[in-house]
């Protein structure tokens, strides 16, 4: 159980049940890596991992991926915690509409990691899957865990009251937004939240019984309040706070703790004494996966955003195992073993799972020595005898600086407005929508548009500070509403940089930047062509992963245009408008229209498929 080659990827966990295809959902993490999200409409799509880094590679399958099913998802994510992404890219523009950046109401953050999502069949039940993580959606290479839950929608009028904590905590996302959601999302948001009551969360063996739901920090519910008798408990957790974990561990006996090396030296020599068994990772563990997790977080820690480009290395995951007479129960989750996370401040969505303590207690969970692939073979004892390095008070306090400007900048509800400069650039502003006192303390700030290098910042400096700050004379694609921010705190003996996106209302985008980028990504005549072969791709409406990587793909890519339009190529235009003409044909109109629209895009068009193509659309208009 918990045995490090029984392996999950985020990637495969959203992917639908056979014969269902992705219909809505929403994400919830606290901090968010844009690229990462890229990749999600394709694991939508039943890409697995080599699909998805084949896929990266090729614009027109990021593109297609992104205008199928970006629009179905919503994401909400701390506000300030978006990172500023490895490299520019103008396909971010699709994920503007569906980042929602929130805070958390009570003072603490938002750092729930709960997927929902919906999933539909044509002749199935409705079928919805509930993911709660450790891990933010980021990249990263920690150790972390996934509860995947799924169940149908039962034919009954009124919710199991089981389910109404989920529900609440769906429903209220949008409440917690720094700006009012847009109206598709909360109409997606209140179908997910009236239908999840009625859900069967179905558990499967060791578990007993049905989930519990505990959501925290938000209007009406507590955190988990450890009401139970405790005979033992694990508790994993990589960071931890003495008056929570002290309060906790005087019940009981023979407790284990897994954390990092600096969470444990900083717990008090008699909380540390209440627990028979004190571990951390053993980072030479001997175990070569290639896989990927995610970022290392906590609401009340600085985050760390390193990544590693070889083996899983790093604690990252949650999970609380409490043991009474001959039962266990599993609490796994965002939270911390933290106040912030348990106290009321932080938002945050605990599980809670039940079984015999036979098959879900500590031993079963951590497994027998001997056995290479257990728990335990991940682990070392805590070494009580070394030299611990001393804290370096003037790095924590940039730190902090770095931090409060974060918050400060995030409460200036800053806003962008775009105006013409000539016919074909722009000038984009940005402007501060409340004058917040700045922090005390030496710090500047650069900021620039996600979709230029960093090399395109303004700077932001405390003593020329103003109003407003222009980005002058951009092409129509570099216009977003995606702001990386740099922040350089500075004190003497030390210097931290932190680095973040803020997702801002944005005013006057010119109608035709959809239209634009679309040309923009196909390029070229052959491109064009291919991209037809994409849409057509597979029998289903969907298509497999190998056909879209594969769509168009050979020979066909270096012919002329003409040469292109082969026969299985107007056999499958054929086919399409007589099985599927709602999920392709029109999606071909759409994309022919937006490219008809721009001169670059006109241009793309073989003069060979327009008339072609107005035949098969005028025959598309007679079957509506």
């Amino acid at each position: 159980m918990l045995s490090p080659d029984d392996r999950q990827l985020f990637v495969n966990a959203i992917q639908p049940p056979d014969d269902y295809h992705f219909d809505r959902g929403v994400g919830t993490t606290f901090t968010l890596d844009l690229l990462t999200l890229l990749v999600a409409p394709l694991s939508l799509a039943l890409y697995d991992r080599a699909s998805i880094d084949e896929a990266l590679q090729d614009p027109l399958v990021l593109l297609e991926g992104l205008r199928r099913y970006a629009d179905r998802l919503s994401i909400f994510c701390q506000a300030g915690y978006i990172s500023i992404p490895r490299k520019e890219n103008y396909l971010y523009r699709y994920l503007e509409d569906i980042v929602v950046e929130v805070q958390a109401p009570k003072g603490g953050v938002f750092h729930p990691k709960v997927w929902l999502l919906r999933y539909i069949s044509d002749d199935g039940p409705i079928v919805y899957r509930l993911l709660n993580l450790s891990r933010n959606l980021t990249f990263d290479r920690s150790w972390d865990l996934i509860l995947q839950l799924d169940g149908k929608v039962a034919d009954r009028k009124v919710g199991y009251s089981r389910n109404r904590p989920l529900s609440d905590f769906i429903r209220t996302l949008p409440e917690l937004a720094q700006r009012p959601a847009a109206r598709r999302i909360q109409q997606d948001i209140d179908l997910l939240q009236e239908e999840v009551r009625k859900v069967v969360f179905r558990l499967s063996y060791p578990f007993q019984g049905s989930p519990e739901f505990y959501p925290s920090g938000i209007p009406g519910y507590l955190s988990y309040r450890f009401s139970k008798p405790i005979g033992r408990m694990m508790v994993i957790s990589p960071f931890l706070t003495r008056p929570f974990l002290g309060q906790l561990s005087k019940r009981g006996k023979n407790h284990v703790l897994i954390s990092t090396l600096s969470s444990i030296d900083n717990l008090s020599s008699p909380i540390r004494k209440r627990f028979q068994h004190l571990y951390v990772l053993d980072d030479l563990a001997d175990l070569d996966f290639e896989e990927e997790v995610d970022t290392q977080d906590d609401g009340t820690e600085k985050e760390d955003q390193k990544t590693r480009d070889v083996e899983l290395t790093g604690l990252h995951a949650k999970l609380f195992v409490l043991e009474d007479g001959w039962n266990a129960t599993w609490l796994t989750g965002s939270a911390n073993a933290t106040d912030a996370a348990f106290r009321g401040r932080n938002v945050e969505f605990m599980v809670a799972l039940n079984g015999r303590k036979s098959r879900i207690g500590i031993d079963k969970i951590l497994g027998e020595e001997e056995n290479d692939f257990s728990l335990r073979a991940l682990l070392r004892p805590y070494p009580y005898m070394r030299t611990r390095p001393e804290e370096d008070e003037a790095k924590i306090q940039v730190e902090q600086l770095a931090d409060q400007v974060r918050r400060w900048l995030v409460a200036s509800e800053m806003h962008l407005e775009v105006k013409t400069a000539d016919q074909s650039l722009f000038n984009l502003t940005l402007s501060r929508g409340q004058h917040v006192p700045e922090p005390e303390g030496e710090f500047s700030i650069d900021c620039w548009p996600v979709s230029l290098p960093p090399t395109h910042c303004l700077p932001i400096n405390r003593d020329s500070l103003q109003d407003e700050w222009v980005f002058r004379n951009l092409s129509i694609l570099a216009l977003t509403s995606f702001m990386a921010f740099q922040v350089t705190a500075r004190t003497e003996g030390a210097k931290y940089s932190a680095r973040f996106v803020l997702n801002l209302p944005i005013e006057g985008l010119p109608a035709a930047r959809d239209d634009h980028l679309l040309s923009a990504v196909i390029a070229n005549k052959q491109q064009f062509l291919r991209y037809l072969r994409l849409l057509l791709a597979g029998e289903s409406s969907y298509g497999s992963p190998v056909e879209w990587t594969q769509a168009g793909i050979g020979q066909s890519a270096y012919n002329t245009a003409w040469e292109d339009l082969d026969l299985p190529l107007l056999e499958d235009l054929l086919r399409a408008l007589s099985r599927s003409p709602d999920q392709k044909i029109d999606r071909i109109a759409e994309i022919v229209a937006q490219l008809r629209r721009t001169p670059e895009g006109h241009q793309l068009i073989p003069e060979e498929f327009d008339g072609l193509w107005d035949r098969i659309h005028q025959a598309r208009e007679t079957l509506k």
